[in-house]
């Protein structure tokens, strides 16, 4: 499933400095989507470590093939919350659309930058649904699978304002921040750009928060429904990743 909201991520990486042969540890990863493209970028000659408490996730992402010119992965069980591995020093630590899971955003960060050398960078990518979506036309459509998406959020415990958090979050674990910005996830009117497949896949996620019913949601014609309004109102602006980077001073 393609995320267009993913698209910032490695723009971003390499404006901050990632570079071949970099220690880097991946937290909140998953399937290894972003672990494996980070391993492309450090090279054979860097090493991951990709975290996540979900043994499924893990399963998956261990199960996907290894590319060339990639650093080896190693995958950890790693509950966030709880006692840290007794992990070497990081050159990168990155997570994207987890601090706005975790129970205690300031107080993982906290912890984790006990795991970074001097002059190490933290780095994350979260979001934030204020001011979005938006287009000169109207967009019930998109706009509907937007809100539902956010209250999804919400009532899985998420932070709906941690892409705006994050400066202070870095504040508050003593990171100086270097980079913090926040790009627009625009949607053309061209087909295969993942909004229709990533409405489809949250459908049942949405239902069983409770935050809409299949009958409303109408889940068979929601990817036709968006994509024919994408067609009338683009381009629309779906979303707003926030990006930020630190260093960790001594």
């Amino acid at each position: 499933m393609i995320n267009p909201s993913n698209a910032p991520t490695s723009r971003f990486l390499h404006d901050v400095g990632l570079q071949p042969g970099m220690r880097v540890l991946d937290i909140g990863c998953a399937t290894g989507l972003l672990t494996r493209e980070l391993a492309g970028m450090v090279g054979t000659n860097g090493s991951l470590t990709g975290v996540d408490s979900n043994e499924e996730r893990l399963a998956e992402a261990k199960n996907q093939p290894a590319e060339p010119e990639q650093a080896d992965i190693n995958y950890e069980n790693v509950d966030l919350s709880e006692n840290l591995p007794d992990w070497e020093p990081f050159d990168a630590i990155t997570g994207r659309r987890i601090l706005m899971y975790l129970p205690d955003a300031v107080e993982t960060v906290r912890r984790l930058v006990n795991f970074l050398k001097p002059g190490g960078m933290m780095i994350f990518q979260e979001h934030s649904p204020m001011g979005t979506p938006f287009s000169a036309h109207p967009i019930p459509q998109h706009g509907q699978a937007h809100d539902w998406l956010w209250r999804m959020i919400k009532a899985e415990g998420g932070t709906t304002t941690m892409g705006l958090d994050l400066p202070r979050v870095f504040e508050k674990t003593k990171l100086e921040v270097d980079h913090y910005r926040a790009e627009a996830i625009m949607l053309g009117s061209a087909s295969g750009q993942g909004i229709e497949d990533l409405a489809n896949f949250l459908v049942e996620r949405v239902v069983e928060v409770g935050v809409a019913d299949r009958e409303t949601m109408q889940p068979d014609t929601l990817a036709d429904r968006l994509a024919e309004e994408r067609l009338q109102a683009s381009p629309i602006g779906w979303d707003m990743a926030y990006l930020i980077s630190g260093t960790r001073s001594h």
